[in-house]
């Protein structure tokens, strides 16, 4: 026994590399808001969203082509459920969020990044049953009153006058459709690979969104193929995608779930930071009180869980989750 945990720890990559890996995961997933804002009014977003995601999934290929062929017998058998995946944790978050990101600013998409695990949460309870202790009721709530906060902007009258934005309101339907792939995750079949899922699941997503695609050719949605626009492009597909998911299946098993799942947290400090350098977008003062609201939510959650016991079949899921969250 001893052997083999001297092996496995030669074989794993130093902590402070996982650590950087980790850091490096969010930089991605942060600018991959600023990506999006940036394309705004130049790429359509139907379009970004369905070339970035066939690169990817040619990516994937290139790396899982192999177990996904050795395994395309239980493919065929779970395609239904391999859609549905596809479906929420690919389509229905990337496309209203892209088009979202036509009509908000890159600082709110971000700040309201923050509240994805209270949407896991809640949607985890509204598809499942699952219970929550109060502490975690609390939690979900106070996160509900800091993305109002967020997306009202910390004015009633915007609530009173029905102007909500709906690029804000596209953002949130993409974090719940992103929740929903979440919770699903504890039906992933066990006995298909990784890489097989993801590359499967990624070629069904590639294939719901082309009928969006053939409506912005239809309708002569193009792009000019500047340098900008490639660029753009060329960044959703290597880092907030491929790359990240590369460096956070080498990291986590080095540094845990738990250091894992404080690094998200990063995401939207990093994509503040990244909105005002780059975009120019200032933060006002509803943001920094709806992500410490927020934060204060998420923080209840986490310390809200119930016995030892649920603790273990909480790390279980979390693996799961942080094992495919990158495909943001």
């Amino acid at each position: 026994m001893a052997e083999n945990n001297n092996t496995n720890t030669k074989t794993a990559i130093p902590y402070w590399l996982a650590f950087v890996f980790l850091v490096i995961g969010a930089f991605s997933w942060a600018g991959s808001s600023v990506a999006g804002r940036m394309a705004s009014g130049n790429v359509p977003p139907f379009s970004l969203s369905f070339i970035r995601w066939f690169f990817v999934a040619l990516c994937f290929l290139a790396i899982g082509g192999k177990q996904t062929w050795e395994q395309r017998h239980l493919i065929a058998h779970h395609w239904k459920l391999l859609v549905a995946f596809g479906l929420f944790g690919v389509v229905g978050f990337t496309v209203p969020y892209y088009v979202g990101l036509q009509f908000t600013v890159a600082v709110n998409a971000s700040l309201m990044n923050a509240s994805g695990t209270l949407w896991i949460v809640g949607t985890a309870f509204l598809m499942t049953g699952e219970t929550i202790t109060r502490k975690q009721s609390v939690g979900v709530a106070l996160g509900f009153v800091g993305t109002v906060l967020i997306v009202l902007r910390a004015d009633l009258a915007v609530l009173s006058q029905f102007s909500i934005n709906i690029g804000d309101m596209m953002v949130l339907v993409a974090f719940f459709s992103w929740a929903v792939y979440t919770v699903m995750l504890r039906w992933k079949p066990p006995e298909i690979g990784e890489l097989a899922f993801l590359t499967s699941m990624t070629i069904f997503a590639v294939i719901l969104m082309a009928p969006l695609y053939v409506v912005d050719l239809v309708q002569g949605r193009s792009f000019d193929k500047n340098f900008d626009n490639i660029a753009i492009i060329t960044y959703a597909v290597v880092f907030p995608s491929f790359i990240s998911y590369l460096l956070w299946n080498k990291a986590v098993p080095v540094v845990g779930a738990s250091v894992a799942g404080m690094a998200q947290y990063l995401i939207p400090i990093i994509g503040v930071a990244l909105s005002v350098v780059l975009l120019g977008e200032t933060i006002q003062p509803y943001h920094v009180a709806g992500i410490a609201v927020i934060f204060t939510g998420v923080w209840l959650v986490s310390a809200g869980r119930r016995t030892p016991a649920a603790d273990t079949k909480d790390t279980n899921t979390e693996n799961t989750e942080t094992d495919n969250r990158d495909l943001r």
